[in-house]
């Protein structure tokens, strides 16, 4: 039996039929106004743990204040991240297997599938507000996720390859791992122990090469498959704009991936070679 949207009680009176002649009948996102609160509700729901990480954080880790302002911030940012890793692979969870979602990869629809993509575009509304306000500190590529994230995640708001969206958000098994390795690269040395550090970094190696570089351009192999080699009819569903551009987010951000793996290699060998974590601690904040 499919999960019930657990939000489907939590209405804002009129917004849902406010959003729908935009996004629900012109630009063809036909859910987004049945799960527009759940998409609101999270954006607000990880900007508030941003802002209570930046006043609890200082209370709670010794060296908080002692940080940059600069690695202040990507250290809440890094909190906010490791929440919303762990809420969402839970969340998605369910979705493997669905009977109802498997049985049409591409335009199939569940109110729980809806819901965890909306708690999915809502964190990447967040991320892309973050990316683009703190550019300088971030750069280009990650600016590119987060702005290719929203617009794949958005699409299942047609919906578009719903059934996709558990698949793709098990990229965030890595996230833990990536977030307690910048955590020790930039606290003081010995706030997290070496061996800690190097069995954190062996698992962050092993989720990300197998979770978003294997398993990612796998997905997006069978995504092309699924899009341009099984019949869909465009225009009568969903514009062929839209098959390009989650085509595109894909393979711009299965490239970053596998760049940033690359960086990951090197780091370690070099933080191995030092025998230490210290030698991390020259980087540049991520």
């Amino acid at each position: 039996m499919p999960y019930a949207d657990p939000f489907a009680f939590f209405k804002i009176p009129g917004l849902g039929a406010a959003v729908k002649p935009l996004f629900g009948d012109y630009l063809g996102y036909t859910i987004f106004p049945d799960h527009v609160e759940e998409v609101i509700f999270a954006a607000l729901f990880y900007h508030a743990i941003y802002i209570i990480s930046s006043v609890v954080s200082p209370h709670l880790v010794k060296s908080y204040k002692s940080l940059s302002r600069r690695t202040q911030l990507n250290f809440d940012i890094h909190v906010v991240s490791h929440v919303q890793a762990i809420l969402i692979l839970a969340l998605s969870f369910p979705l493997f297997g669905d009977a109802d979602l498997t049985k049409d990869r591409v335009y199939s629809y569940t109110p729980y599938a809806g819901f965890v993509s909306a708690m999915a575009v809502g964190y990447f509304v967040w991320d892309t507000y973050i990316c683009l306000r703190y550019y300088k500190m971030f750069g280009f590529g990650f600016a590119v996720h987060g702005i290719g994230a929203l617009f794949v995640f958005l699409q299942s708001m047609r919906p578009l390859l719903l059934s996709y969206s558990p698949h793709f958000l098990l990229f965030e098994l890595s996230t833990p791992f990536l977030n307690v390795n910048w955590f020790a690269s930039h606290l003081p040395e010995g706030s997290i122990p070496f061996s800690v550090q190097k069995i954190n970094g062996l698992f962050l190696l092993t989720t990300f090469f197998s979770t978003r570089i294997a398993w990612g351009f796998y997905q997006a192999f069978s995504v092309v498959n699924d899009l341009f080699l099984g019949g869909v009819d465009y225009e009568a569903v969903h514009p062929l704009w839209a098959s390009i551009g989650v085509c595109a987010a894909n393979l711009a951000l299965d490239t970053l991936n596998v760049y940033w793996f690359y960086k990951m290699v090197l780091l370690a060998k070099r933080a191995l070679t030092s025998g230490s974590g210290s030698a991390q601690k020259k980087k540049k904040d991520q």
